[in-house]
């Protein structure tokens, strides 16, 4: 959390995109800042397979635990309520961010 409100991630193309309203289409809040705010929940770790490139297949698979970030959302437009996530808002990824202290990171 300390990185996060230093602005560690504030450069992070994946974490800059917008919550969008299912009702209306409204572009809200950038999903950076509501976990600089805080409000945000952790869910229940969970083991997923993930696929990496093999070295002697096409694909190893492994299996990980992925703890799940939720962040619930209120529409400033129409007021409609949900709950959103998305893959990349776990807490191994952004704990993963955080711990690299090389000059910079480069995002593809």
């Amino acid at each position: 959390m300390k990185r996060l409100r230093e602005g560690g991630l504030d450069q992070n193309p994946r974490l800059l995109r917008r919550v969008v309203c299912s009702k209306c289409r409204r572009r809200g809040k950038r999903f950076l800042d509501y976990l600089k705010e805080g409000s945000f929940e952790v869910g229940k770790t969970e083991r997923i397979m993930v696929a990496h490139p093999g070295i002697y297949s096409l694909y190893r698979f492994e299996e990980e635990e992925v703890t799940q970030i939720i962040i619930k959302t209120q529409c400033e437009a129409c007021g409609h309520r949900e709950t959103v996530s998305d893959p990349i808002l776990t807490v191994e990824y952004l704990t993963g961010i955080c711990k690299y202290r090389g000059p910079g990171i480069t995002y593809a």
